[in-house]
């Protein structure tokens, strides 16, 4: 039973200058997901919001699964890179702050996607512990719990997709470089007292097993999309 729709995985955290949040959410929904989905490999997007208080560094959560690491290099997807709507140029130039990595998807179980998500970033030098952790039974334990419908755990590649795209540019172009994880946790939930109860327990048992203490956070999905979507309305 798996949860991700594939072996590969691109997360994104960052927000979005205040007046420009409703183009932003509608060029994510209406042309962004819609154009990635139709790259040959993508198979399911999604994005979150999280709760007010949230630093704006981490508003949004969006995230594409693929069928591996490597479809986010491949020549298809760096054509769209380097080839940016003016609606995708206005928005990327709004960006704050914004967190992009390709990860490979090292543990996974689940059924269906959650109302309610939660994030676990983690930073280090040495991800041998984070490895270890992932290859554990803390996943059993999490889908164990009430409430709860997946998880799973991504290894950031530093090797891909740091190329210096046209869509790089604008992104960057506030003064805010792209950032990147090292690993990620990701928990998802129906609701979201057991989704952050769950995310909470899981951060307190990963930091105890690694010394490494992630930044949590957790996000209300506002749109899932897949490429079956996409080609059903090409």
């Amino acid at each position: 039973m798996t949860g991700l729709l594939g072996r590969g995985a691109l997360v994104n955290w960052g927000g979005v200058v205040a007046e420009q949040e409703d183009d932003y959410n509608m060029w994510h929904s209406r042309e962004h997901m819609p154009e990635r989905l139709a790259v040959p490999g993508f198979r399911r997007g999604r994005r979150g919001v999280a709760p007010e208080g949230t630093p704006a560094a981490r508003k949004y959560f969006m995230m594409y699964e693929a069928v591996d690491a490597e479809v986010f290099i491949s020549a298809p997807y760096l054509a769209r890179l380097n080839d940016p709507t003016p609606w995708t140029r206005r928005i990327l130039s709004a960006y704050i702050e914004p967190s992009r990595t390709v990860c490979r998807v090292v543990a996974d179980k689940g059924d269906g996607v959650g109302g309610w998500l939660a994030t676990l970033q983690f930073w280090a030098s040495d991800v041998t512990g984070l490895r270890a952790f992932a290859a554990s039974d803390w996943i059993d334990r999490v889908m164990a719990l009430n409430g709860i419908l997946g998880a799973s755990a991504l290894e950031g590649d530093r090797a891909l997709g740091q190329q210096p795209t046209a869509e790089k540019t604008f992104r960057e172009s506030r003064g805010d470089r792209d950032r990147t994880v090292d690993f990620a946790l990701l928990v998802e939930g129906f609701d979201q007292a057991p989704t952050e109860a769950a995310a909470h327990g899981l951060a307190a048992e990963a930091e105890a097993a690694t010394g490494l203490a992630p930044v949590v956070t957790l996000y209300r999905m506002q749109h899932v999309i897949t490429n079956v979507d996409v080609a059903a309305t090409a």
